[in-house]
């Protein structure tokens, strides 16, 4: 059962990351990442440049995996403390999903809703620490894009039999 899983979950990161609304959105981060253009370097340098990009891509991916995996194993914990309580939750599930229909609908505008919250950081390029950060930066972004898989991807790993199976999970 644990092999289907991971192949199914898999399968899911896949998709999610081949999605129109991640896809496009590569090229620009990589090149963010790497800092510079590969245009006018020479042969050896463009190879040397290529491995610096990749190891920061590395970065990238690692950042973004870190809060899918915190996700996951708080989904997990969290699901596994409160199955006492699974008839209060879904009634209280019930009441929230109709409240942000009547927000999608314009029924219900409260403004804690409609705030923004940013941070100006400047990020440099080239740095594998940045990277990790807009990794990071770049999964809290990517979370509605990616929503129905990593719900399902969630759900998954929130069932594990432990947090170390969930987990293991959204490593994949």
């Amino acid at each position: 059962m644990m092999e289907t899983s991971i192949a199914a979950v898999f399968v899911a990161g896949t998709i999610s990351f081949l999605s129109p609304c991640v896809l496009p959105l590569v090229p620009g981060y990589v090149s963010y990442i790497a800092g510079q253009s590969m245009a006018d370097s020479t042969a050896s340098r463009a190879l040397i440049m290529r491995m610096q990009a990749l190891g920061l891509s590395a970065c990238f991916v690692l950042g973004f995996a870190t809060i899918f995996v915190i996700l996951g194993a708080s989904a997990t914990t969290l699901g596994q403390s409160l199955i006492s309580y699974r008839y209060e939750l879904n009634l209280i599930g019930g009441v929230v999903v109709i409240g942000f229909g009547l927000f999608a609908t314009g029924l219900l505008r409260p403004s804690w809703l409609q705030r923004d919250l940013r941070f100006d950081v400047v990020l440099s390029g080239r740095r594998p620490v940045a990277a990790y950060l807009l990794g990071m930066v770049f999964a809290f972004g990517w979370t509605p894009c990616i929503g129905p898989m990593l719900g399902a991807i969630l759900t998954v790993s929130a069932a594990s039999a432990t947090v170390a199976e969930g987990v293991r999970l959204l490593a994949v």
